[in-house]
């Protein structure tokens, strides 16, 4: 009935709610640890607007039709909390999820960048293991405190390695680029994980980032999360600290791609805040990178 892409239900690419469909687009509206500019709060909702621009067919690489894959399960009930208190809601939702969908991959829209910590201690849980990540950011997220707080959108990776959610051997932080102290920026490297920077990244094609991560991860269990400032702010201006120098939306597609054959159990797109985006283009490139990764993967 609705065939142009600015008609219809403005759900991830216009998707029905079907409980059989391989993969669930989840919103996390919360922002409520960021740092510098806010909205992000706004990110699913614009990053469901843009994706209806996806729908007019199938994957150009991959052959397979996206909308055919999605379900969009809506948001995450959370509202302007604390942060351990949002933490515990997105653990629960997340859990819930799983359990009444496990064989559901989830795809999630932020929120802040502390939102994914509540997703990843759920899929601990879930895998009873800790899981391999990689981490596309401009920032590495290993600061031991947020202000007055111990947790924060620029500590959770710390976080989640502290707790034991991810195996610090198995995780890649790829695209960094910001202002840092030594000792932060090398706390990943003493534990074992691997720090890229964006100027290296630049230089890495698909097949090589492949074969590390196949060296690094192998088979286990991968949680995958695009913090969108790892693109530079011509391609990403929308988000909350941007900054300069960073990867290009191509070669985001051609990395994201070159990991189609690793155990992915999830994915997600977080710091998109729309009052900051220019003709939602920062929108546009979150939701073809979740577009994609619904694409790209096997069934």
């Amino acid at each position: 009935m609705f065939g142009l892409p600015y008609q219809g239900i403005a759900t991830f690419l216009k998707s029905p709610l079907d409980a059989s469909r391989p993969f669930g687009f989840v919103g996390i509206p919360y922002d409520g640890s960021v740092t510098f500019r806010p909205g992000a709060r706004l990110g699913p909702n614009a990053i469901r607007r843009a994706s209806m621009m996806l729908t007019d067919g199938h994957h150009p690489e991959f052959g397979t039709d996206p909308c055919a894959r999605v379900t969009d399960l809506g948001d995450i009930d959370i509202t302007r909390v604390a942060q351990h208190a949002a933490l515990a809601r997105i653990e629960e939702a997340v859990t819930t999820l799983s359990a009444e969908r496990p064989e559901c991959r989830l795809m999630l829209a932020g929120g802040d960048h502390l939102t994914t910590l509540g997703v990843l201690r759920a899929l601990r849980r879930r895998y009873d293991r800790p899981l391999a990540l990689i981490h596309f950011d401009a920032h590495c997220d290993t600061w031991t405190r947020h202000f007055d707080d111990d947790v924060g959108h620029g500590t959770f990776l710390r976080n989640a390695i502290e707790e034991g959610v991810v195996d610090p051997a198995m995780t890649l932080s790829l695209g960094l680029r910001s202002p840092v102290d030594p000792q932060t920026r090398e706390w990943l490297g003493s534990r074992g994980g691997l720090a890229m920077s964006a100027r290296r990244l630049m230089r890495t094609d698909g097949e090589q980032l492949a074969a590390l991560v196949d060296e690094r991860i192998g088979t286990a269990p991968v949680y995958v999360t695009f913090d969108i400032d790892v693109l530079d702010p011509a391609h990403a201006p929308g988000t909350g600290t941007p900054e300069v120098g960073g990867i290009t939306t191509m070669k985001a597609l051609e990395l994201l791609e070159s990991l189609r054959h690793c155990n992915m159990i999830g994915m997600d797109v977080v710091e998109v805040s729309p009052p900051f985006d220019s003709h939602d283009i920062t929108a546009l490139a979150a939701a073809t990178l979740l577009w994609t990764w619904a694409a790209m993967l096997p069934l």
